[in-house]
């Protein structure tokens, strides 16, 4: 993979409002404008070797040092980049409580976005319908 840039760059799912929301309140808090946001429907290049199922499963998150890291693992360095310490990714990955919570709570997340609004393959409303991406 190539390297992807001077910064943090977060991959979102531009379809999906709670994606969007959710790349722009990082946008927000990052005060040192060190993060930038893409939707993952124009980065697919930067997402090579992922099926096409796994693309729009989660966001995915390229460091400056070239690793991409998707859903609940790559929180750790998306708020190691908004905070500008580079050491705090460290410190939480080392943690295996923290890690593991930061995973349930992005896996809680993903489920609240598939049950909500994001995509619906065009079948009657319920909960069969939906299809979380």
């Amino acid at each position: 993979m190539k390297k992807a840039s001077s910064g943090i760059i977060l991959l979102y799912d531009g379809d999906c409002r709670i994606c969007t929301t959710f790349a722009r309140s990082m946008v927000a808090l990052d005060l040192r404008h060190a993060l930038r946001i893409r939707t993952i429907q124009e980065s697919k290049g930067l997402l090579e070797g992922l099926r096409g199922d796994e693309i729009l499963d989660a966001m995915h998150v390229l460091t400056p040092d070239g690793r991409r890291l998707t859903g609940g693992e790559a929180l750790p360095a998306l708020l190691s980049g908004l905070a500008g310490a580079p050491a705090l990714e460290t410190l939480i990955v080392r943690s295996s409580l923290v890690r593991a919570a930061m995973r349930r709570l992005y896996s809680v997340l993903a489920e609240f976005r598939g049950h909500l609004t994001c995509r619906f393959d065009g079948a009657p409303a319920s909960s069969a319908a939906r299809t979380p991406r």
